[in-house]
This record gives structure tokens, C-alpha cells and sequence, in this order.
């Protein structure tokens, strides 16, 4: 491991070791150059508002993946920059999202009850880091 590189770490200071040994919220520290954080960043932002396929949802709107963008922000060395902007709701990212996850409940085969809560809150989480207008 390379020490010169800023940790990426996904856990919470003090945690036990016992905690961080298994499971899926288990722990490890991560070293991540800039570039790989900005990398990484960009392709989860792609995912989320640029990609075109509905299929995409399934990860856009993942608790997991927006932890990760969060944790990634915040270890960036544009951190700031990015809370700054991403703190402002983005019209064209919610119009795009809107109509994807719209095209979404269309194609589904066996369409599902949702309430307006749910869809709000799938909608939500979706647009994350962005909040919904």
C-alpha cells in the first residue's frame, strides 16, 4: 500500500474492531490518488444523470453507491466546491431523473402500487447529492 495517498475510509472513528470484521457495513481503509477520487465521482454522476437506461435506477438510487459519492466528496480535494454546488437543486438533473424513473414505472411488466411518498423518496434518493426542488 502506498502511504503518500490520503486514506479513503469508510468507517466511523472509534468503531470496534469486531464491528469492522464482517458483513456488509465492514470497514476498510481505502487509498485513493485525486484522479482516482475524481474518477470515481464522475462515473457515479454519469450513472445517476447521464445515462439513458432505466435499468440504471437500480444503482442511481443505491443507499451504497450515494454513501460512497458522499464519502468521496468529502475526502476530495474540491469537497467544498461540490457541497457548494451540489447543495442547490439542479433543474435539468430533476427534469432528466423525473422522466427516467417515469419511463421506469412504464416499462415495468407487472407494474407496482407505489405511493406518492415512496416515489417521492425514490426520486430523492435518486438525486442525490442534489436535493429535489
Amino acid at each position: 500500500m502506498n502511504q503518500d495517498h490520503e486514506p479513503f475510509s469508510s468507517g466511523t472513528p472509534g468503531a470496534s474492531e469486531e464491528a469492522e470484521a464482517s458483513g456488509e457495513h465492514a470497514t476498510q481503509a481505502v487509498y485513493l490518488t485525486q484522479g482516482e477520487i475524481n474518477a470515481l465521482q464522475k462515473a457515479i454522476l454519469f450513472l445517476k444523470f447521464e445515462s439513458e437506461e432505466t435499468a440504471s435506477l437500480l444503482y442511481a438510487g443505491s443507499p451504497l453507491l450515494n454513501s460512497v459519492l458522499e464519502k468521496v466528496r468529502d475526502v476530495s480535494s474540491f469537497g467544498e466546491y461540490a457541497k457548494e454546488l451540489h447543495s442547490r437543486p439542479n433543474e435539468y438533473a430533476e427534469r432528466f431523473m423525473r422522466a427516467k424513473v417515469e419511463r421506469s414505472y412504464a416499462e415495468e411488466l407487472a407494474p407496482r402500487e407505489r405511493t406518492e411518498e415512496q416515489k417521492n423518496e425514490i426520486l430523492r434518493s435518486c438525486m442525490y447529492p442534489y436535493p429535489v426542488k
